[in-house]
């Protein structure tokens, strides 16, 4: 299996991602130590998304770019059920990330079901767990695929580049 740094590397959503790590300074090699590190890969869509002045001014400066990419990685390992515990995660760049998921805010049915029935099972195991991942969101970011593992990590891909506070683009 791949380090993170080039699991993330590898993602062909994610090329915009990708060059920056590869340009920011110690990032790739921190990414590839053992970490173990959650990291959250903005798709070259997110990027997208962010004007051409705004993706020049990251280019153009290194510190800004470096500070951006470090707020998408957080030491320690989390995947989408560990982040169901958690409130904020604490990134590389220093500032918390707030999770949420969408699922507390769902109507689960009106319909009763005996808990030990098939069912329920079915419900608990599959449906729940399944919408309850796909619910989660980081900094208002969709988690659009979850749990990629790598050696020493995990990798989320997010539908969203996330902007530290107070960083102006």
């Amino acid at each position: 299996m791949a380090n993170i740094f080039e699991t993330a590397r590898a993602e062909r959503r994610a090329n915009k991602f990708s060059k920056g790590l590869d340009s920011a300074a110690g990032l790739a090699q921190t990414l590839s130590g053992p970490g173990p590190f959650t990291i959250f890969v903005p798709t070259d869509a997110a990027f997208d998304q962010l004007s051409d002045d705004q993706q020049a001014n990251l280019l153009d400066d290194p510190g800004k770019l470096t500070k951006l990419l470090q707020y998408h990685i957080v030491p320690g390992l989390f995947t989408a059920d560990d982040m169901l515990d958690h409130i904020f995660l604490k990134t590389l760049e220093g500032q918390r990330l707030r999770v949420w998921a969408d699922i507390y805010e769902t109507p689960l049915g009106e319909e009763e079901i005996t808990t030990g029935s098939d069912a329920y099972g079915y419900i608990v195991q599959d449906t729940v767990t399944t919408a309850t991942q796909e619910s989660i969101k980081i900094n208002g970011a969709h988690v659009l695929v979850a749990n990629v593992s790598a050696d020493n990590g995990v990798m989320h891909i997010v539908d969203k580049v996330l902007v530290p506070q107070f960083m102006i683009l």
